[in-house]
């Protein structure tokens, strides 16, 4: 292993898993009435986003989603609804 320096570090984009997943990140970040879409090619997580708004939502009993695969089934669509 190689240490970094601060400059390699800044210029470098780290993508987490879980919590720390741009996925969960972006779900956890909508406000009311907003939505997103997620592709089946982009999402690479094991647990689908209905599942993990089921965990936002339980962790966080005032947050409430709305998820569904889209009718053409090219991935799922998902929007805050409180």
């Amino acid at each position: 292993m190689r240490k970094l320096t601060p400059e390699e570090l800044a210029d470098l984009a780290v993508s987490g898993q879980g919590r720390a997943s741009s996925f969960y990140l972006g779900i956890i970040g909508l406000k009311k009435g907003e939505g997103g879409f997620i592709s089946k090619k982009e999402w690479n997580l094991g647990k689908t986003p209905g599942r993990i708004c089921r965990y936002i939502m339980k962790k966080f009993p005032h947050v409430k989603y709305t998820c569904g695969l889209k009718p053409d089934n090219t991935g799922w669509i998902v929007k805050r609804v409180e």
